[in-house]
């Protein structure tokens, strides 16, 4: 199984500069799901080097026995994330974000389950490499995870805190000459520990693979991104999840004409 999880990432050690997509969550055990995002960056000094990065995003999942993907609602999120770029191929960010994400049985009919929802808080950093040649984007990032859960009244989950880790490799391929069309393709491996009465051991969960077609429109400046995520849960019994993508980035919104 390690060798599983590290070939891709080894073969695939890469992340993109220059747009960004935003890749689904992961949303459990279903069939297939969707996600749509909306967002916008925008830079907060002159040099570009510090930026903040907003987005909305909402998801929908099938049933465990059908293939419709916008079956049922899933998850509402609301990200908020600044980076600093401090050196040419170094940068780093601090984000907070807030879920909404539904629970349903996992035995028919698939109703809402008791409590029929969970709320999220998260708090993350990320520590990026980045490099490039020509074309080609490349390099890796590290993003430790702080997860608190609650109930929809705010009273605590039953798993109600989590620490996790995320190991990511992520590429992109200009595709003309203009640099306006891009191919991205994405390999993240997560392990966490979560607390009930006392705290789980650290442990892998999941891999998730991402595939992108990202076009920039003309100014102000809109990215357009259409994609495919496949998220591999488990170990011994193997989960499989299939995602549809859409989302759009606006970029320097604010910009002074």
């Amino acid at each position: 199984m390690l060798r599983i999880i590290l070939t891709p990432l080894l073969v695939i050690s890469f992340i993109f500069k220059g747009f960004a997509q935003f890749s689904p969550p992961g949303l459990g055990e279903a069939h297939t799901a969707s996600w749509f995002a909306l967002g916008l960056k925008q830079p907060l000094n002159k040099s570009g080097t510090l930026s903040s990065k907003t987005y909305l995003g909402l998801g929908r999942i099938s049933t465990p026995d059908r293939y419709n993907g916008f079956e049922k609602p899933a998850i509402y999120v609301f990200n908020q994330e600044v980076t600093h770029r401090f050196h040419k191929n170094w940068s780093y960010a601090a984000a907070l974000s807030y879920r909404y994400q539904y629970q349903y049985n996992s035995t028919p009919p698939y109703a809402q389950s008791s409590p029929d929802a969970r709320q999220e808080l998260r708090a993350y950093s990320r520590f990026s490499y980045h490099n490039s040649v020509g074309k080609f984007n490349y390099g890796l990032s590290f993003r430790p995870e702080l997860r608190f859960f609650y109930n929809p009244d705010f009273s605590p989950y039953s798993k109600n805190t989590q620490l996790r880790s995320r190991l990511r490799a992520k590429a992109s391929f200009f595709l003309n000459s203009s640099k306006t069309q891009q191919f991205i393709t994405t390999a993240e491996v997560l392990y966490a520990t979560t607390k009930t009465n006392q705290w789980s051991t650290f442990k892998y969960q999941d891999t998730r693979f991402c595939f992108y077609y990202s076009v920039a429109l003309s100014q102000p400046q809109v990215v357009l991104n259409v994609g495919y995520m496949t998220d591999l849960i488990g170990t011994t019994s193997l989960t499989d999840v299939h995602y549809i993508a859409f989302d759009v980035l606006l970029i320097n919104p604010f910009k002074r004409k």
